[in-house]
Formats: structure tokens, sequence, C-alpha cells
């Protein structure tokens, strides 16, 4: 079966789960600690170890956790989707993207990756100028994300809200660089 290791009853990973889902997180980090040590090679253990820190906002341990959910599967793409979520989270823009894009080059119709780029791709960062934005460039590859996410699910109204918000950014752009 796979993800049994060393053995173990899963009911330290079962019980943990239940903890992360009521948001009891430091509970739910002593039973899911308990599961990964009883099978390290447990995905679903780490990965929910990982969600029990993000909840607790421990990015450190939670990214740890997530790394050790992608040695285990590496062609996974949840690990790398909650990885991408913290990054996100601390703010680490370049971090999330190529971790985000990883995610896409693996399932390139994977909905929530694309969501998640052409936000990210949206945050502001620091500008050769000094300025904290977005860049032009920056904007165009979350135009080009979220029609892809638009494409896929044309029901989606946060595809079809960010598409338009992020349109909206780049004709501001474009009226700013006609006005110069």
């Amino acid at each position: 079966m796979a993800g049994c290791g060393s053995g173990g009853d899963n009911k330290s990973l079962a019980q943990g789960k239940v903890l992360l889902a009521e948001g009891k997180y430091e509970a739910a980090v002593a039973e899911l600690s308990k599961a990964t040590a009883e099978d390290r090679n447990s995905m679903e253990a780490w990965l929910n170890l990982g969600h029990a820190y993000r909840g607790l906002k421990k990015h450190d341990n939670a990214l740890a956790a997530y790394v050790a959910a992608k040695k285990i599967d590496r062609h996974s793409i949840l690990p790398h989707v909650a990885h991408a979520k913290v990054q996100i989270e601390m703010g680490n823009v370049e971090l999330a993207t190529t971790e985000l894009n990883f995610v896409v080059e693996m399932d390139p119709k994977n909905l929530e990756a694309l969501l998640l780029l052409g936000k990210v791709s949206q945050m502001p960062v620091k500008q050769p100028d000094g300025t904290m934005a977005p860049s032009q460039a920056s904007l165009e590859r979350a135009e080009l994300n979220l029609q892809a996410a638009a494409t896929l699910a044309p029901q989606n109204e946060e595809a079809k809200s960010e598409l338009a918000s992020v349109r909206a950014k780049l004709a501001e752009l474009k009226n700013r660089g006609e006005k110069k």
C-alpha cells in the first residue's frame, strides 16, 4: 500500500486530520508529528503537519514539512501548491512563482495554480526606481495565467474577476505611458 513505511496504524494521522479540521492546530501538530514518526514515508502525514504549522503561522516549520512531503512524492502537486501558499504569505513572490510554475508544468490545467500565479504576479515587488509595484511584465504574465484559468473554467467568478482586474491595471499602465 502506498505511503506505508515503518508501520503505525494511522490513528495519529486520522486524529491529527480531525484536529486540523477543527482548527486545533497545536494538538494537530502533536498528533501529526507522531504520525510522521510512525511512518516517515507518509506524504499525507507530512502534508497535514505542514497545514497545521501553517495554521499556527509557523512558516518555517510548515515549509520544512512540505519539503519532506515533496521528497516522498515529487510528482504530487499538493505539497508544491501548499509550499507556494506559505511563500505567498511570507511575501516571497519569486519563490512562490517558481513553485507554482512547476505545478503548472506538471498539470497545465490546475485551476488553483493558475489562479494563484495570476494573483502572485500582481503582487508588488521592489522596482529599479525603489518603488513597490507589480511590473508590466508581471502583469502580462498574470493576464496569461488568468486567461488560461478563465478558459479552463469559464463560469469561475474568481478567474473572471481577477482577469478583469489585471486588464484594468494593464490599461492604466498603457494610458500612463501614452501621456508621457
